[in-house]
């Protein structure tokens, strides 16, 4: 299992760099409408992974990830980190299987983001650091990054079904 999780967390990095490269790459804003796109290719391959890893690593590969995330992109490490957590606790109560249809894959990709996107915008709103009210926030960042990551999920869902990470076994009682 060692092997399995050392292979997760490079491939989890690679996931971020990608997302690094997105970042600096994608404009400020786009078609001069101060759209803020943020790419996520990093949560959505720890979406698909974590259900994969046996219980006993599953909490590790969160908070490595977790802090990873929050060193490079953010300045909170424990949001972030907690933020991993609840993402694999929910996701192990969720699936049953280790294998994920298309379809359950994007609904819980979009969930996370969604959930990423609202505690951040709370935070930098409770906190005093946004003046954006929550409709330009849900109009011009929320919105827009949901749409690319959707777009984006499609390439990430397709290397991950490539690498055929997935087997059908029973997360509970394997």
């Amino acid at each position: 299992m060692k092997n399995k999780l050392v292979r997760y967390l490079i491939i989890m990095f690679i996931s971020f760099v990608i997302d690094s490269i997105l970042r600096f790459y994608l404009p400020s804003s786009i078609l001069k409408l101060n759209l803020t796109i943020v790419p996520y290719v990093g949560v959505m391959m720890f979406d698909l992974l974590t259900n994969t890893i046996d219980e006993d690593h599953r909490y590790i590969f969160a908070g490595i990830c977790g802090i990873y995330f929050s060193v490079i992109y953010g300045n909170s490490i424990f949001v972030y980190v907690l933020l991993f957590f609840m993402y694999s606790f929910f996701e192990k109560r969720y699936m049953k299987k280790a294998v994920m249809t298309y379809f359950e894959a994007i609904v819980i990709v979009v969930l996370t983001i969604f959930v990423q996107e609202s505690v951040l915008y709370s935070l930098m709103w409770i906190t005093n650091t946004t003046q954006l009210v929550i409709t330009t926030f849900l109009i011009k960042r929320l919105l827009p990054t949901l749409l690319f990551n959707i777009v984006i999920f499609n390439g990430v869902y397709f290397i991950h079904d490539k690498l055929k990470f997935e087997g059908d076994i029973d997360v509970y009682f394997s």
